[in-house]
This record gives structure tokens, sequence and C-alpha cells, in this order.
């Protein structure tokens, strides 16, 4: 029986997918593209959160956790994952572990049930960027607006903890066959305060975003980031535009790799993963 006291069932009361999926499967089915995973990636490699919203009708089945524990097979290795415990967090973890190295993650923040986060507990949970960790959880949203307004209005979160929420990626079902087909319908990322915002696409209260892919209905193919808004990524990952640009292209080309005929499964996606990230860490030769 789960005990919400239990520093053991904390970090182990989370609900896992009914058929895990990796990234590379994802894309393998076209919910989204290499070079969107690969951006996706480098931020959350580089300790930035997640929100995955989904329609609020049908409920089930949309995708949200699998969409969720996928994109988390990109945390770096040795990252502390904590599981929270809905409306029964203390938050007593806080002095257990390391923010720069911690995702805490949530079921989902909403008032449909106790396992989820909501009210006073809920904005705990996304002040948490604030003193340096990662949060990753999901929510009902069927816009990038809404996740805006449940964060601002409905949960009164202030402009400045909503600016350190990192990605916000919206998924749906889209056509008419069967079975349905699951697409990142948008992926944003929230400006952070100290970059002056410019031209862009969305906007609420004071929050900018930064698209990094769209899914056009016509072609179902996606629409890129920017030359522009990958030019600022790299200034918020603290990273040359030419280095950027090169450990872009790196994830592209292997999840590319992965994701051909049905994609490579969970583990295969987070070897891969340790690999890419263990060969740019390692010294470079220098001959002479």
């Amino acid at each position: 029986m789960f005990d919400p006291r239990s520093p053991y069932h904390r970090r182990m009361w989370h609900y896992e997918s009914d058929r895990p999926l990796s990234v590379a499967q994802l894309v393998s089915l076209g919910s989204l593209d290499a070079r969107t995973a690969a951006l996706l990636w480098l931020l959350i490699q580089h300790h930035h959160s997640l929100i995955v919203s989904g329609p609020t009708d049908p409920t089930p089945g949309i995708g949200k956790t699998t969409t969720l524990n996928a994109l988390l097979g990109f945390l770096l290795t040795g990252c502390t994952l904590v599981y929270t415990t809905g409306m029964y967090e203390d938050f007593d973890f806080v002095s257990e572990v390391d923010p720069a190295t911690t995702c805490v993650l949530a079921n989902e923040v909403s008032d449909h049930l106790p396992i989820y986060m909501w009210g006073r507990v809920a904005r705990q949970l996304l002040k948490l960027p604030k003193d340096g960790y990662a949060i990753a959880t999901s929510c009902h949203a069927d816009t990038l607006d809404d996740v805006l307004a449940m964060l601002g209005r409905d949960l009164k979160l202030p402009d400045e903890h909503i600016r350190r929420l990192g990605i916000i990626v919206n998924i749906g079902l889209v056509g008419k066959l069967w079975p349905p087909r699951r697409r990142f319908l948008t992926v944003n990322f929230i400006r952070p305060a100290e970059y002056t915002p410019t031209d862009v696409s969305s906007q609420s209260s004071g929050i900018t975003m930064l698209p990094l892919a769209t899914w056009d209905e016509d072609t179902d193919t996606f629409i890129p980031a920017t030359e522009e808004v990958l030019q600022e990524l790299a200034t918020v990952l603290g990273m040359p535009m030419p280095e950027f640009c090169a450990a872009l292209d790196r994830r592209v080309a292997r999840i590319e790799q992965l994701s051909a005929g049905h994609g490579a499964g969970v583990r295969a996606m987070r070897e891969a993963v340790e690999d890419v990230i263990t060969a740019e860490t390692q010294p470079q030769d220098v001959d002479g």
C-alpha cells in the first residue's frame, strides 16, 4: 500500500505508460521530427523544465504520460528524478538533493484527483525552478494560451516564475483514420526574463515564446525554428553559435538513425544519448 510519508514510496509512485515509447519511436510514428527532438534533447540536457499539455477532450489516452516519460530519457546520467505525491506532497526532499542535478516530476497539474497537484501545492512545485531545480509535469490544455492562462489566471503564478518553466509541448490527436495519430502541435520555449522580448508569435501577460516547432496540418510536417530563434537558444544555453549548431546536427543525425523503421526502444535510445554526451565531454586529442 502506498504511504505518502515514506521517502521510498514517494520516489516510486508514478503512472507509467501502458506502452513506453522512446523519442526515436515517437519520431518514427511521426509524432515529431528529428530536428525538434534534437532541440528538446539539448534543452532538457541543460536542465530546463518541461510541461506537456494535451486536450481536455478526449481526456484519456492522448499520450501525455508517454510523451513525458520519453522526453525524460534526455536527462543527464546521474540526474536525480524525484517522484512527487500530488496533494500529499510536503517537499521535504529539498533538504536531501542538489537542485542543480535534480528534476522534480509531478504526474499532472490539475484539480481532477488528489494524486495531481493544484492550488498552493502546484504553485510550490512551479516555483522550484527559481531555486535551481528542473521540473517536469503535464496538464490538460487545448492550446499554448490555455496553458499560460492556467498558470497565470487559475494558479495565480507570478510572471517571474512562469518565465522559468522552460519548454511547453502541446500534443493532440489528428486525422480521421484509426488508429489516431499523435502530433506535437506546438513546441515552445518560454523566453527567460533576462532576454529582451522581440517579435514573437505568442504573448500573454508579458510572457513571450521562442517557437521551436509547429505542426502543419496540410503537409503533416513540422515548421522548424527560425535562425533567429536558434541564435537566441544558443545564447540561453551559453553556447557559441557554431558549437550549438554542431551539437544540434549531431543529435539530429543520431535521432534520424535511431528512428529508422519502427525506431529504437527506450534502452537503446538511452544508450545512444549517453554515447553522444560522453563523446562531447571527453578531452579531444591535440596533435603535436
